[in-house]
């Protein structure tokens, strides 16, 4: 457990009495003091300029420097100690946003001015707000989902991988954005197309592969169920499934369409019979 100090002026109320710098830092110490309190750090906001008033919009709360470090420093069972907290709120909504963020890292507000307030109490209006807060969460993290679905589908349509691990065999190139053929990988995705063509089981495949001292692109050994994977793969002969459809890609094929249907057929024969 930490304790952090924290005090702000602005503008307009550099000349309110008691709510200096100073004042408020040595009101700071002195309850630390009292309490027996080792102070970490005080963190500072020496004025918002401009047209940035002391209503603490969201758009302040960003240019204040200082809160956004000290938000970063604390963790679970931290507190920070203010005169008062008006020195980290003012308006309602800038209240549920700096609460919101301080009860996520599990800390705590000590207030010099105001000794029974309690973070974790609320008020009527809170439960309005921290629902327009909760609301506005989601929706953020609907819209992040939505602009990388459509991503993925703009990458799709486009041929390329939309996300996720390249098949073995493949690679991304240097920028992400596409793939290519990884040779010695490729290699050993030819012998297993080359030895289901000609009627080898699963098994016999894995054991092949295995006597040849090749392992599995995380270094195991190979199995059946690995090697059946590769060979249902139509990502081989360049094409892509994205949302249950197949889409021409635009990556290099490393089987032709030929090889991969004998080897369809060969291991649908297997199981048949």
């Amino acid at each position: 457990m930490k304790y952090y100090g924290y005090g702000r002026v602005s503008t307009e109320t550099q000349a309110e009495k008691g709510y200096g710098l100073e004042a408020q830092e040595k009101e700071i110490r002195k309850y630390a003091d009292a309490h027996g309190i080792e102070l970490e750090r005080i963190f500072v906001d020496a004025g918002i300029s401009g047209n940035l008033k002391d209503t603490d919009e969201d758009e302040a709360i960003g240019k204040r420097e200082a809160l956004m470090e000290l938000l970063s420093f604390l963790e679970e069972g931290d507190a920070v100690i203010v005169l008062n907290t008006s020195r980290l709120w003012r308006s309602d909504m800038t209240k549920a946003i700096i609460r919101r963020e301080l009860m996520k890292r599990g800390a705590r507000i000590l207030s010099v001015e105001q000794p029974k307030y309690d973070l974790y109490t609320k008020d009527p209006n809170d439960y309005l707000i921290n629902a327009i807060m909760e609301a506005l969460d989601v929706y953020e993290r609907m819209s992040i989902s939505l602009k990388l679905a459509r991503g993925r589908t703009m990458k799709a349509k486009g041929g390329d991988k939309p996300a996720g691990v390249c098949p073995t065999g493949y690679r991304y190139t240097a920028d992400k954005k596409h793939v290519e053929i990884d040779p010695e990988e490729a290699s050993t995705v030819r012998l297993i197309f080359t030895e289901a063509q000609k009627g080898q089981s699963l098994n016999q495949i894995a054991a092949t592969l295995n006597g040849k001292g090749i392992t599995t692109r995380r270094g195991k050994s190979w199995s059946a169920g690995s090697v059946q994977i590769i060979i249902r793969n139509r990502f081989y002969i360049g094409e892509l499934q994205h949302q249950g459809r197949t889409v021409k890609g635009s990556h290099e094929p490393i089987i032709s369409k030929v090889q991969f249907g004998k080897a369809q057929a060969q291991l649908d024969k297997r199981r048949r019979g």
